[in-house]
């Protein structure tokens, strides 16, 4: 299939790595960061720093909210899903994250857990105005971008008594 299977090519790959050592100018060093932490593990995995000369060096960045989460964090929210009866809400992208005991949030609510995928901080809240009789935890993890809607959604639940 074009495109998926030329990213596992290895004598593409081996390709790509003599032109872009034919194309670094030996006298200057290059310095490329990559922000994803599935880039990373990607990287590592597929010896990619291997195929590239000396004078350019990958640095390995902050990675997304969801690649840097610690495995404690996610522990915390499938005990209180599965342990608590809260009715958890999160993003999508933190479903698969792993977690101890090869446990994740999609894994914990096949086992019953009352998880819940959410568009924004505000789905949330609706869960929360739907279920007075629970208590729903909103799993905030995301970038600058997600801050402020989410204090907005704290914020609003105080002043709804949730």
């Amino acid at each position: 299939m074009k495109y998926i299977d030329e990213f596992r090519d290895g004598e593409l790959a081996k390709g790509l790595g003599v032109a872009i050592r034919q194309a670094a100018d030996s006298s200057r060093s290059y310095h490329f960061m990559e922000f994803c932490g599935g880039h990373t593990h990607a990287i590592s995995r597929y010896g990619v720093s291997d195929l590239l000369p000396d004078n350019v060096r990958m640095i390995h960045g902050p990675g997304c909210p969801v690649c840097v989460l610690p495995v404690g964090r996610v522990d915390m929210a499938i005990r209180l899903a599965l342990e608590c009866g809260v009715i958890l809400c999160t993003y999508g992208d933190t479903l698969r994250v792993p977690a101890s005991d090869s446990l994740s949030l999609m894994k914990a609510k096949a086992r019953g857990g009352d998880i819940r995928m959410v568009y924004s901080s505000a789905d949330a809240l609706k869960i929360a105005q739907a279920n007075p009789d629970k208590q729903v935890v909103f799993f905030a993890i995301g970038f600058e971008t997600t801050t402020p809607p989410t204090a907005v959604a704290i914020k609003q639940a105080l002043a709804l008594g949730l």
